[in-house]
């Protein structure tokens, strides 16, 4: 059973029990280790209503040897979730839906054209929000004792996904890459 702990009750020895040890960074390998920022919009305790963490809390995701650590920031306040392997059901990361509409002769259409990737082209508009926009992505997270749903902004979902397809965890991850449209 997992729980929620707070800033005084989280420590080395007591992650170690639960999730084992935080995996190193190693600049060989340039595997990421750990999430950006997501903003909580909704939370369920399926064990305790009283014990919750804070809607719109700053949470991100730090890989351990035998599961994910939650940490979650909401005015100085620190609360923590260890998630062992065994108690997550599933990870959903939902990247928002892209708006791409450049105008003919623009430094972003020049650039589509000569076929650099949206991932870069879409850093030469010039009229923001008219010829790219995309909406944020969610990443909802089921485990045995909780339910979550959190948001961010998806110039940042690329490498969000990248951290979630390297955890391995099978069948428990889905990946929805929502189609661009023009």
């Amino acid at each position: 059973m997992t729980m929620i702990l707070k800033e005084k009750e989280i420590n080395y020895h007591k992650l170690k029990r639960l999730i084992g040890e935080p995996i190193k960074s190693d600049l060989k390998s340039l595997k990421v280790i750990g999430t950006t920022s997501f903003f909580l919009k909704t939370f369920k305790n399926k064990k305790d209503s009283n014990d919750s963490l804070k809607i719109d809390s700053k949470n991100n995701f730090e890989l351990f040897e035998n599961g994910l650590l939650l940490r979650s920031n909401l005015s100085n306040k620190i609360s923590a979730i260890p998630i062992p392997v065994n108690d997550l059901l599933r990870i959903k990361l939902i990247r928002g839906k892209e708006m791409i509409n450049p105008f003919p002769l623009s430094p972003m259409w020049i650039l589509l054209k000569l076929g650099v990737s949206i991932l870069y082209a879409r850093y030469f508009q010039i009229y923001k929000f008219n010829e790219y926009r995309i909406e944020e992505m969610k990443l909802i997270i089921e485990t045995i004792d909780y339910g979550m749903e959190m948001i961010e902004n998806s110039y940042k979902f690329e490498s969000q996904q990248r951290f979630f397809e390297n955890l391995n965890y099978k069948d428990k991850i889905t990946i929805d890459l929502n189609k661009a449209s023009c």
